[in-house]
């Protein structure tokens, strides 16, 4: 109803409105929507609802009740607070989730990192939190380096690091938690108050004593320093010196505690905060220090009087040096003679570091010396173990010994072992200079922690000391320098002529030349034509008078004269030089060694033979057996061992000893590679006492080799170069087969380090009183040049050179790392030397000519102030674009013949004063700088300011006068530099002014003078005038002489020219612009834009940009962390290959038959046959590497393809088949007949493809390749078997 009556009522209005002229109103009113009834509400939604309103308190105000409430406070603005860096945000990392067996990845988490923990990932700081104990030996390929030593900015963020991780522990160590870092070598590092307790042992209370006891102490102490200093002074001068310096530092310092004065019980292990401070208080000092072995150490024991290890001998002096200076904590650097001793300075560091509970780390440059050390220094020692590539023996010994590629490995991977390593032992320093390899100890060198000490073991070198200064700038520590050149076993020299030795050199190193000429004489054959002739001469004699007693009774002078007994019978015939080879030297060779490598000829093995049968018959009549020869071809010590087939130099005890050994060794073998043909032919050599040790043998057989030579049971050794290098073989006597031979590019003659270093295994010390030395030269014809045997025996040995080089693996690794740069790299690379040592002259020199600089203040000047400044920039472009011209037009015929005879020229003469001269000759002379000769007008003035002045029109007028007056007038001959030619003018003389200079013609000189008297009486003479260089239409010309008309254009409309004192103000301006140029260019020397090597990495940087192994700002990409574990191959090819899936569809024995291509680099004549497959992997590795040098060569990193390690060009692919067949299971006999290549080099190449496979199997695991890490898993085991994974006999 209530609804009806609204109805009806707005009917009625709206009739009344004017709205009733729609006809449809009516229509639209029943239509509209009415809002629905509203429902009654009950008692308790209504109280909820008020509840709700009233009561509930709100969480927002509204905009009334906001205004009303909300009131500012005007706070003052703390402007410190703007300069404090917030927090940064906590660090997250993403974790994988793996499932199954396979370790199948099903998800990934966030993982949140706290911001104040310090771990590998994330730290270069020793104090960082331990890894993982899998890691703790080798690292892994994501952790962060240790904090090189020695690099100032890595060292100070390692220090800030230092520092908030000693704050954090600080920190737990008052809540009295345990779980913390105990650091034995700072103070307060160990624990002091037991949990639970509320204080420690107090310590501190000094015990009652009576004041006469302490008054004696006093007295004591006061008395002691006396005879000790004394004492210390006669032998140890600078010991001395140094602890009084000491002394008077902590005198000086008031506030320094006692126990910082207190002597370190392990300085190598002293904080970090001691040695910053120690390294400031050096700043000046020579890092290096020489020590005098002359000089004996009586009081040795007093100064170590409790030594780490005793010898049963006395030490020799260098020795006890060495000792000292580990026991006061230095580096040592010892150079001297093989067989000298260095190693008891090895041992002495090892046993030092057991002693201290730390650890020594003994690096050698090859495996095989690596073996041998771990053998001998396992009898010396208890805890000893060895790392190489495929073998880790108790890594958590006290000494650890490995090569120096795993220390590098070690380094850039972060192992913690590094944190316990007080001595690092580098044996063979002079490996330095090896081209390939040498790199590694540089980089050692540099990447080791501040707390290492190093010990640096070395064959004689001429500059030991430039290079330690070298290690000691680099690492901030003293080094001292131990140097003996004396041999404990002297040597002497002899060459072999006919079946005799010759002494060419005596003990105390003095050439004999008469025992050269004898050699000589005995070689060409000019002993036995003496002899000849004296005989002849003697028997001629003896006819003569035999035919005048008896010419009445023979009547027959000729019977028993010239037929019987003459020059047709006894002379020439017979016994004649040109029959028997007594008289005229062939001309067949000089003895120089040809391309075999000996001397000589070309002769063979058999022809050989005999020389070898007579050289060992004789050392053996000597006693002068066993021997070493040294031969300079793998070939030809096989064949020359061969050669002595019938020879036999050994007892039957020694032949039972030997049998013993051989057994006992090929026992590891299996039983069908015990009858190898190399193992049958070293039984029957053996046998014999004759032996071969070269690099194509089994190792197994070289070391049977080495082991029976080391007990004198192998009399006579043929070997290569290699048998000494490093290995401790001593021998009594050293024979030469020849004194050239070939580096792999060319034949040359043996350095004298390299001669020097295979001698040095003659003379056994305490068995030979002295070493013979011989030198035999098979097939020569005359004795080697005593020149070049007298460089080569006593020649100065090779200096250590820096082999330095930017390879991909360490510019990735150090990129990883944000605290290292790769310029600091550079910087202190042994190639930046001596660069380096001149920075603090450089530094000095800016402080000198800063200070020259604020001494210069011209007086103020309205005129000059405004531009002076750019009128001599203007004049000094116009001088540098003038010289710029002169050598410009050297370059078309046109303008050199415009430097022509008679020519006047304007020049700065060797003062710097402006003169003039007249050519001498057409051209200039050609060279590093070019000259012209002149015949100079002597100048009459001293140098003036307007000498500065550039030789422009408007300066004219300020420029010095010539000589007018005949008296004034002389000329002298001179030649000048094209740099320092102002102008070429216009003007030729007609006189010859080479007559006037020279000869003493008063009237040639009156006619010159004449000539010159109106050009010298003002420089505005048009005859001065430059001529016109327009004739020459060269672009490039043309555009060096419009742009200096601009800058004669600019220097000439500057208002500075009205001053009057505009010279003296332009000079000083000059003087000015001198100072900075030198400031600048001093810094530009000292700044890294002045590393040699530093294109070369802009280069390389721009290849990996390309390659994307890292991003535009140098972020390590996926492809650069893979390179990263690639350090036995090419890192950018196998990378590509990895990354390109290439392996994905191959098989195991498929994919290690390809790597063997990565490593495999001998020379090799026969054609492998391979399967399909392996013609496409072939083909698809080509193609890659050709992508990758091609990009190089687009940087310019290499020049050609031929230079880099390409794929084509070289015999890479040479191994495929033998691994393909071996990883598929055939026996080693079978695959030797595959190829030419030696046995020892198929398990060299496969011992290394061992380690190729082990970093492709890392990679995977970086790349996340299940697939390809279980196939790399595989290829190992599939080549490591049988001969192969044989351990060595010294393990």
């Amino acid at each position: 109803m209530g609804n009806l009556a609204a109805t009806l009522e707005s009917v009625h209005l709206a009739a009344d409105s004017s709205e009733t002229g729609n006809p449809g109103w009516i229509d639209r009113i029943l239509e509209e929507q009415r809002p629905r009834k509203r429902t009654r509400r009950t008692k308790d939604e209504i109280k909820r609802d008020l509840e709700q309103e009233f009561l509930t308190p709100s969480a927002s105000f509204t905009t009334h009740w906001l205004n009303e409430l909300q009131h500012r406070w005007d706070a003052p603005t703390n402007y410190t607070d703007l300069f404090d860096i917030a927090p940064t945000q906590t660090r997250t990392i993403i974790r994988f989730t793996r499932e199954g067996l396979e370790g199948r990845v099903t998800g990934y988490k966030e993982i949140t990192v706290p911001a104040s923990s310090a771990t590998a990932k994330n730290s270069t700081s020793l104090l960082r939190k331990p890894a993982n104990r899998a890691e703790f030996v080798r690292g892994a390929a994501g952790f962060l380096p240790f904090a090189p030593g020695g690099l100032d900015g890595v060292e100070a963020i390692a220090a800030l690091e230092d520092e908030a991780l000693q704050r954090q522990e600080n920190e737990r160590r008052k809540e009295g938690r345990l779980d913390r870092i105990i650091n034995f070598g700072v103070e307060g590092g160990l624990l002091e108050v037991p949990p639970g307790f509320s204080r420690g042992l107090n310590v501190q209370k000094k015990p009652a004593v009576d004041e006469q006891s302490a008054d004696e102490v006093e007295k004591t102490l006061e008395e002691q320093p006396e005879p000790v200093s004394a004492t210390n002074g006669a032998a140890k001068p600078e010991v001395n010196s140094e602890r009084e310096t000491s002394d008077v530092e902590g005198e000086g310092d008031a506030d320094e505690d006692i126990d910082s004065l207190l002597p370190v019980e392990f300085p190598a292990l002293a904080p970090r905060g001691q040695l910053a401070m120690s390294s400031t208080k050096r700043g000046g000092r020579e890092w290096a220090h020489m020590v005098d072995v002359n000089r004996d150490i009586p009081n040795f024991r007093e100064l170590v009087p409790d030594m780490a290890r005793e010898w049963p001998f006395e030490l020799d002096t260098f020795q006890k040096e060495a000792v000292y200076h580990l026991e006061n904590g230095d580096s040592v650097f010892v150079a001297a003679h093989t067989s000298a001793g260095k190693t008891v300075v090895a041992e002495y560091a090892i046993a030092l570091a057991a002693k201290h509970m730390t650890k020594a780390i003994y690096t050698s440059p090859i495996k095989a010396l690596s073996n041998q050390k771990f053998r001998d220094f396992r009898n010396a020692f208890d805890d000893v173990g060895i790392l190489t590539g495929d073998v880790q023996i108790r890594p958590e010994a006290s000494c650890l010994i490995m090569t120096t590629e795993i220390l590098r490995s070690m380094l850039y991977r972060g192992a913690d072992l590094i944190r316990d390593v007080e001595f690092v032992i580098f044996d063979e320093v002079h490996y330095v200079n090896d081209l390939e390899r040498g790199v590694v100890w540089e980089e050692v060198i540099i990447m080791l922690p501040e707390h290492v000490t190093l010990i640096l073991l070395s064959a004689t070198v001429p500059n030991t000391y430039e290079f330690a200064s070298w290690v000691g700038r680099t690492k901030k520590k003293n080094i001292y320098v131990i140097s003996t050149p004396k041999r404990p076993v002297p040597l002497e020299h002899y060459l072999w002529a006919n079946k005799a030795m010759y002494k060419i050199v005596n003990a105390d190193k003095q050439f004999i030349e008469k025992g050269w000429k004898d050699a000589n004489d005995a070689l060409t054959g000019r002993d036995k034509l003496e002899a000849i002739k004296a005989k002849e001469e003697a028997a001629a004699a003896a006819r003569a008078s035999a035919q005048k007693d008896h010419v009445r009774a023979q009547g027959n002078p000729q019977r028993g004269g010239q037929q019987r007994g003459g020059a047709q019978r006894g002379g020439a015939q017979r016994g004649g030089a040109q029959q028997r080879g007594r008289g005229q030297l062939a001309q067949r060779g000089h003895g120089n060694i040809a391309r075999t490598g000996r001397g000589g000829g070309r002769t063979t093995a058999a022809q050989d033979r005999n020389v070898w049968v007579q050289v060992i018959q004789h050392l053996r009549k000597e006693e002068l057996l066993p021997a070493c020869i040294f031969v300079f071809s793998k070939r030809r010590c096989e064949e020359n061992a061969e050669a002595l087939s019938n020879l036999d130099y050994c007892t039957a005890a020694e032949k039972s000893a030997i049998h013993m050994v051989i057994e006992k060794s090929v026992a590891r073998l299996k039983p069908e590679d015990r009858d190898l043909p190399q193992i049958r032919r070293l039984r029957e050599l053996l046998s014999r006492g004759i032996a071969v040790h070269h690099g194509g043998m089994l190792p197994i057989v070289k070391e049977v080799v080495e082991i029976l030579f080391a007990r004198t049971l192998v009399k006579v050794l043929f070997a290569t170069e290699t048998f000494a290098m490093g290995l401790n073989l001593p021998t009594r006597t050293v024979v030469f087969s020849g004194y050239r031979k070939h580096d792999g590019r060319q034949f040359r003659d043996l350095l004298p380090g390299e001669y020097t270093q295979m001698a040095g295994r003659a003379g056994r010390r305490g068995l030979d009183p002295v070493g013979s030395v011989i030198i035999v030269a098979p097939g020569a014809e005359e004795a080697p040049p005593a020149g070049t045997l007298r460089q080569m025996i006593l020649g100065d040995p090779t200096k250590l050179r820096s082999q330095f080089r930017l390879t991909y693996n360490m510019i990735l690794n150090l990129l990883r790392v944000e605290a290292l740069k790769i310029e600091e790299m550079i910087k202190r690379s042994f190639s930046e030397n001596a660069t380096q040592a001149l920075l603090p002259e450089h530094e000095k020199a800016v402080k000198l000519s800063e200070a020259d600089l604020a001494k210069i203040k011209r007086e103020p000047c309205d005129i000059c102030d405004v531009d002076l400044e750019r009128c001599h920039e203007a004049c000094m472009d116009f001088r540098r674009l003038t010289s710029d011209l002169h050598l410009a037009v050297l370059n078309s015929p046109v303008g050199r013949r415009m430097f022509a005879p008679r020519r006047l020229v304007v020049y700065r003469n060797k003062d710097g004063i402006r003169t003039v001269g007249v050519l001498l000759r057409e051209g200039v002379t050609k060279g590093w700088e070019p000259t012209v000769s002149v015949a100079e007008l002597i100048p009459v003035t001293k140098r003036q300011p307007s000498d500065l002045l550039p030789y422009l029109g408007d300066f004219a007028k300020f420029f010095s006068r010539l000589p007018t007056k005949l008296a004034e007038m002389k000329f002298r001959i001179a030649t000048v530099p094209l740099s320092d030619l102002e102008c070429v003018t216009k003007t030729t003389t007609k006189t010859n002014l080479v007559d006037a200079a020279l000869s003493k013609d008063s009237e040639q000189q009156k006619l010159a003078q004449e000539e010159l008297i109106p050009l010298c009486t003002s420089w505005t003479n048009p005859e001065w005038e430059e001529l016109d260089w327009t004739k020459i239409k060269d672009l490039s010309f043309r555009n060096i002489l419009d742009e200096r008309r601009r800058a004669a254009e600019a220097a000439q409309n500057k208002v500075c020219i009205q001053c009057p004192k505009f010279t003296q103000h332009f000079a000083m301006q000059h003087d000015e612009w001198l100072i900075k140029e030198n400031i600048a260019q001093l810094r530009q020397l000292m700044s890294d834009q002045n590393l040699r090597l530093l294109p070369d990495y802009e280069q390389r940087i721009s290849v990996l940009r390309d390659l994307e192994f890292i991003d535009d700002n140098s972020r390590v990409e996926l492809k650069g962390k893979v390179a990263c574990e690639i350090h036995s191959a090419d890192e950018l090819v196998l990378t590509e290959l990895v990354l390109e899936n290439v392996l994905a569809e191959y098989e195991p024995e498929e994919i290690v038959a390809l790597l063997s291509a990565f490593v495999f680099q001998e020379k090799t004549d026969v054609t492998p046959t391979l399967t399909p497959a392996l013609e496409k992997g072939q083909a698809k590795i080509i193609e890659i590497s050709e992508k990758v040098n091609h990009i190089q060569t687009l940087h310019q990193v290499i020049l050609s393809a031929d230079d880099s390690n390409d794929f084509v060009s070289r015999p890479r692919f040479g191994m495929v088949e033998v691994v393909y067949e071996w990883a598929r299971g055939m026996s080693f006999n079978r695959i030797t007949d595959l190829t030419d290549v030696m046995e020892g080099t198929i398990v060299r190449t496969i011992t290394r493809l061992d380690e190729t496979c082990r970093e492709v199997k890392n990679a995977a695991r970086i790349i996340g390749d299940p697939t390809l890490f279980t196939k790399m898993q595989t290829c190992q085991e599939m080549i490591k078997r049988d001969i192969m994974a044989t351990a060595s006999l010294y393990m």
